[in-house]
């Protein structure tokens, strides 16, 4: 596998074995088909794949929306998280989420669950598994506290209370600090100690391949380079803003082997947030987000990052591009922060509208269920 020298960011897990994956909240249309996507995706795999869609049940088959029921947020990763502690198999469930107390569990009853008023943020820290089982905890900065702090709002977890949720321990909890983007948005566990890191000069390379192949495309050209150019600006002048060859150092100091990618283009074009795990062929399985069925040019930039990915990750073994299909009109935000809506062009897929306009994507949607047994 290449290194970062050769070669030339989050609540979630490595790519370990997995044994599930958990969706919640679903109800538009083109939620809807997400999720069919995924369920493909899951049968293929060999994955269960369950979804809470009103707060009463979890199970694995969309239903029509009951008289009663409760209003779900369709962020899986941010609200839940299936680990295995002290305490045995549990389900972390965020309070301010959802009651569970008239849940039905299904399928996932051997779950224990253990409701907290705080959890880190869900895109902002990766559980993994070192070479001799030992477990490491990578996260952002942002998403803990102090004692002091705790005390007073209760909202967000101590480096002790870390350790607790997640049975780690303190030497093997590793820090960035980056506060404007979530873990999911710029890095990527991709088996220990590999992780993959958005380089914006990389998408930047990409993106001029692109302009090769669409000489013509100036308008979708111009609002991707204008994106790029911006976070590059904003990584070197900005200290809350970290770059990728600053990620890189951080990590190799924790023992990972960062790998850089061209994985970030707009709002709406994120190949990051992604989930990734081993599967039964001996190889990892890569599902991100698409950009079909919107324009052919951002088309040619998913394949140039999936020959991207392959190249740099020999273990890829399958990739998928989740898009939801066509976005309607009735369908779109009411407030949209794409560059490419805010100058008329609007012709994208619903995965794409949900990334632009509700600043999550397939990786904040899914929550991994891990095959224990297996790890």
């Amino acid at each position: 596998m290449e290194n970062s020298h050769s070669a030339i960011s989050f609540k979630g897990y490595d790519a370990i074995h997995l044994k599930a994956l958990y969706m919640q909240g679903i109800s538009k249309r083109g939620e809807q088909n997400i999720f069919r996507e995924m369920r493909g995706i899951a049968q293929k795999e060999g994955l269960d794949l369950f979804l809470n869609q009103y707060g009463k049940q979890i199970s694995t088959e969309l239903a029509p929306r009951p008289d009663n029921f409760v209003h779900l947020p369709i962020w899986g990763q941010d609200n839940k998280a299936f680990v295995m502690n002290k305490n045995g198999k549990v389900i972390l469930w965020k309070t301010d989420n959802s009651s569970v107390k008239d849940c039905d569990l299904g399928s996932l009853s051997e779950y224990k669950i253990d409701e907290k008023t705080y959890m880190p943020r869900g895109g902002n820290y990766y559980i993994g598994y070192k070479e001799k089982g030992d477990r490491w905890l990578l996260i952002n900065s942002s998403t803990v506290t102090s004692n002091e702090s705790f005390e007073k709002f209760k909202d967000t977890p101590t480096i002790e209370h870390i350790q607790e949720l997640f049975d780690v321990e303190h030497k093997n909890i590793f820090m960035i600090t980056d506060f404007s983007n979530d873990l999911d948005e710029i890095v990527r566990p991709i088996g220990y100690p590999n992780i993959l890191v958005n380089d914006y000069n990389l998408s930047m390379e990409n993106l001029e391949k692109m302009k090769q192949k669409f000489p013509k495309s100036n308008e979708v050209y111009t609002s991707l380079k204008n994106f790029i150019e911006r976070n590059i600006t904003q990584e070197r002048t900005m200290d809350i803003v970290h770059s990728a060859d600053e990620i890189c150092t951080d990590l190799k100091t924790y023992g990972f082997n960062p790998i850089k990618i061209g994985g970030r283009y707009l709002e709406d074009i994120n190949y990051m947030n992604s989930i990734a795990f081993k599967n039964n062929r001996g190889g990892i399985s890569y599902i991100t987000n698409s950009t079909k069925k919107s324009y052919p040019e951002l088309d040619y930039l998913e394949k140039l990052f999936e020959e991207d990915l392959r190249k740099k990750v020999p273990d890829i073994t399958d990739t998928y591009f989740v898009s939801g299909g066509k976005r309607t009109d009735a369908e779109k935000n009411s407030e949209s922060y794409s560059i490419l809506h805010r100058i008329g062009l609007s012709n994208d897929n619903v995965i794409m509208d949900i990334l632009a306009n509700r600043q999550g994507g397939i990786h904040c949607m899914t929550a991994e269920v891990p095959h224990f047994e297996k790890i």
